[in-house]
C-alpha cells in the first residue's frame, strides 16, 4: 500500500514550506542586527525597496510558482516536482547555473546564521524524497 504522506501534493506541500522556510532564514540572516529592521513592517518595505534583498526574488519566484502550481493541482506526479529540484541546486550551487550572485550570498548567510544551516537541512530533506532524475 502506498504511503498517503508520499503523494505529490503533500510532497509539493512540504518542498513549498521548505523553500518559505529558507526563505525566511536568509531574509532575516541579511538584516542582520540592524534595528530598523526589527519592525516586521519596515522589513516588509526594505524587501520591497531595499537593493540589499534583491537577491533573494529568485527564491521568492520560484515559491509563487510552485504555489500556484500546488494550488491549480498541476502536479500529477513526483516528477512534476523535478524542475523545481534542479533550479534549488543551481540557486544552491549543486548544478551548473547563473546563479553565482545567490550562491555566493546563500553561503554568507550560511555561515553566519544557524538557522540557514537548520532551513538548508529541512529543504535538503524534503528534495531527497523526490525521485532521481534520468539525468542524475
Amino acid at each position: 500500500m502506498k504511503d498517503p504522506t508520499d503523494s505529490v501534493a503533500v510532497l509539493a506541500g512540504a518542498l513549498s514550506s521548505a523553500l518559505k522556510s529558507l526563505h525566511r532564514a536568509l531574509i532575516l540572516a541579511e538584516a542582520g542586527d540592524e534595528e530598523a529592521l526589527k519592525n516586521p513592517y519596515t522589513l516588509l518595505f526594505a524587501l520591497i525597496d531595499d537593493p540589499r534583498f534583491a537577491w533573494t526574488s529568485r527564491l521568492s519566484q520560484l515559491i509563487v510558482r510552485l504555489d500556484e502550481m500546488l494550488q491549480e493541482e498541476e502536479f500529477s506526479t513526483a516528477d512534476d516536482l523535478l524542475p523545481f529540484r534542479d533550479e534549488v541546486a543551481r540557486m544552491l550551487g549543486e548544478e551548473e547555473g547563473e546563479s553565482a550572485e545567490f550562491r555566493l550570498r546563500y553561503l554568507t548567510a550560511l555561515q553566519k546564521a544557524p538557522d540557514v544551516a537548520l532551513a538548508t537541512g529541512g529543504l535538503r530533506r524534503v528534495l531527497s524524497k523526490l525521485p532521481v532524475s534520468e539525468g542524475g
